[in-house]
């Protein structure tokens, strides 16, 4: 039995290094894109989707109650305030919203002090990090990645409000645009109209990561395309 737990636990002990990492660890690329612009906007879903909850998707609802399964199972073969331990750690890094934050928190770490950036988050509304770009100094870098580990997810997927929010930041030459799901507060092609009117220019790049099953692609990849940007699966 001691040996059976021991080779349950290594590999969750494996998932809990890889996270810490994730909050210490710096990356100079964002779901394999570079972060390269001068005036980075990260636009991040915070559905309630990205945790399984609350909009009705069967494929994240079923993920979710594997997820908690799989936490609760390996609570109970370690046993004690270790497994305890364990277990938890395994219902919240197996969500689409934990992958968003892994990415996330080493990027913002990544960037150089010379870029400057910001934080926009979306769900049946939007809000904001910092309303405008911030120099990414080291402590701006650091309450960011903090702000980033604290998230949580419920609601809609408003995407034209979020992009909307992003193009409102004076200065933003690059967004990031991450979700998991369907707009909910328009149809893709409206969504890509209103973008394509905000601009008209070309003065910002759009790079999208789309996550999951039911993601948008099609729209998420024509988003991308239109803007100069680049389409990557998370």
């Amino acid at each position: 039995m001691k040996q059976l737990k021991f080779l349950v636990f290594m590999p969750i002990l494996c998932l809990i290094i890889t996270t810490g990492c994730s909050t210490i660890g710096k990356s100079g690329k964002y779901y394999g894109v570079q972060t390269a612009g001068k005036n980075i906007v990260f636009v991040i879903d915070v559905s309630g989707s990205m945790e399984g909850k609350n909009e009705g998707n069967v494929t994240d609802k079923l993920r979710a109650q594997a997820a908690e399964k799989a936490g609760d199972k390996v609570g109970s073969m370690i046993g004690g305030p270790l497994g305890g331990l364990m277990s938890k750690g395994v219902k919240r890094e197996s969500t689409k919203l934990a992958s968003a934050k892994r990415e996330l928190g080493p990027a913002i770490r990544g960037l150089d002090e010379a870029t400057r950036f910001t934080i926009v988050l979306f769900s049946s509304s939007t809000k904001h990090w910092k309303k405008g770009l911030v120099q990414a100094t080291s402590g701006n870098r650091t309450k960011a990645s903090l702000y980033v580990e604290r998230l949580k997810s419920s609601g809609g997927t408003a995407a034209l409000r979020g992009l909307k929010a992003a193009f409102a930041i004076k200065g933003a030459d690059t967004i990031f645009f991450l979700s998991d799901g369907f707009p909910s507060d328009a149809s893709s092609g409206k969504i890509l109209e209103e973008v394509k009117s905000m601009n008209s220019e070309g003065q910002i790049t759009i790079h999208a990561i789309g996550l999951g099953d039911n993601k948008d692609e099609n729209f998420l990849k024509k988003l991308a395309e239109e803007n100069g940007g680049k389409y990557k699966e998370g």
